[in-house]
C-alpha cells in the first residue's frame, strides 16, 4: 500500500502547521503547569515531576531534527519544527510578519542559541566542574536523561566527555559516569529555572502561528474541503484533508492561549546564579 510522503513544499508546509501547532498545544497549556502571580510577575508551576519530565522531552522534539523526513525536489530534507516554522517566515514573510512568527521565532532563537557557563559540584571526584554549551544542548540533555537512562548513555557520556575534555578535564569512563549524574542535578535545576521564561517564548510562537491559521481560514471561512484555497502543489489528497483540519480544527481561542502564557518576572530572565 503506498504510503503518502512529503514530496513538495506545498506538502511540506501543511505537514508543518500540523505537526507545529499540535506540539505548541501540548507544551502551552493546563495540562503540565500552572500560572501563578500577575504580569508581569508571573512564575510557572508543574503539577509534578513527570509533568516536568514530559516538558522537556516536548520541548526537545520541537527543536530535534528529524533525519530525511522529507523529500523536496528531488532532494531528501532534515527537518525541525523550530527549522520549519523558520522556512515558513521565509516563504511567506508578509504573512507571518502580520502575525508576528517570525519575531517570536527569532526572540526563542536567541534563547536556544545563548551559550551558557554551567558549573557543578560532583562530589566522587571532589571537584567543581565547568565548561560552556548553549541552552538548546542544556535542554538536551535534560530531556534525554529525563526519558533514557541506560539506552543512551553511551550518546550522553560521549557528549558529556566532549565537553570535559575541551575544559581541560581529564577523567575516567567511571568518574564521567558520576560527574554526569551530578550534571543532570544541576541541569534540571537550571531548567525549572528557566522553563517559565520559555513557555513564555514559546507562547508567544503558539500565538502568532495560531493566527496565521485564523487569518487564512477568515480568507476564506468554509468548513469543506473542497471549497479551501490550499497551498500550491499539494501532492495528495491526504494532504488536502490536513490542510482542512488544520484550518477547521486548529483555529484556537486567544484566549486559551493568553492564559497559559506567563509574562515572566525579570528575575526569571537573568542567567541562572
Amino acid at each position: 500500500m503506498a504510503v503518502p510522503a512529503i514530496q513538495s513544499e506545498g506538502d511540506l508546509e501543511v505537514v508543518l502547521l500540523h505537526e507545529a501547532h499540535s506540539a505548541l498545544a501540548a507544551l502551552v497549556g493546563p495540562a503540565l503547569y500552572t500560572v501563578g502571580g500577575d504580569q508581569p510577575e508571573q512564575s510557572c508551576q508543574f503539577h509534578n515531576h513527570p509533568c516536568f519530565d514530559l516538558f522537556l522531552i516536548l520541548l526537545i522534539e520541537f527543536f530535534a531534527e528529524g533525519t530525511r523526513c522529507a523529500q523536496v525536489t528531488g532532494k531528501y530534507q532534515n527537518w525541525s519544527l523550530m527549522r520549519g516554522l523558520q522556512w515558513l517566515c521565509e516563504k511567506h514573510p508578509d504573512e507571518t510578519q502580520s502575525t508576528g512568527l517570525g519575531l517570536a521565532l527569532d526572540n526563542l532563537d536567541a534563547w536556544t542559541k545563548r551559550e551558557v557557563q554551567v558549573r557543578f559540584w560532583c562530589p566522587d571526584v571532589n571537584r567543581h566542574v565547568e565548561f560552556a554549551l548553549i541552552n538548546e544542548h542544556l535542554v538536551w540533555f535534560g530531556a534525554n536523561t529525563a526519558k533514557h537512562h541506560l539506552l543512551r548513555l553511551s550518546q550522553l557520556l560521549g557528549k558529556l566527555g566532549s565537553l570535559c575534555e575541551g575544559a581541560g578535564y581529564s577523567f575516567s569512563a567511571q568518574e564521567l559516569t558520576a560527574v554526569l549524574a551530578s550534571m543532570v542535578e544541576e541541569v534540571r535545576s537550571r531548567l525549572r529555572y528557566h522553563a517559565t521564561y520559555i513557555l513564555e517564548l514559546l507562547g508567544a510562537v503558539f500565538f502568532a502561528l495560531n493566527a496565521l491559521i485564523r487569518c487564512r481560514f477568515d480568507a476564506n471561512p468554509t468548513n469543506r474541503v473542497s471549497d479551501m484555497k490550499f497551498p500550491a502543489g499539494l501532492t495528495s489528497d491526504v494532504f488536502r484533508d490536513l490542510y482542512g483540519s488544520v484550518l477547521v480544527f486548529q483555529r484556537y481561542d486567544e484566549q486559551r492561549i493568553r492564559v497559559h502564557t506567563p509574562v515572566t518576572t525579570r528575575f526569571l530572565r537573568l542567567r541562572y546564579q
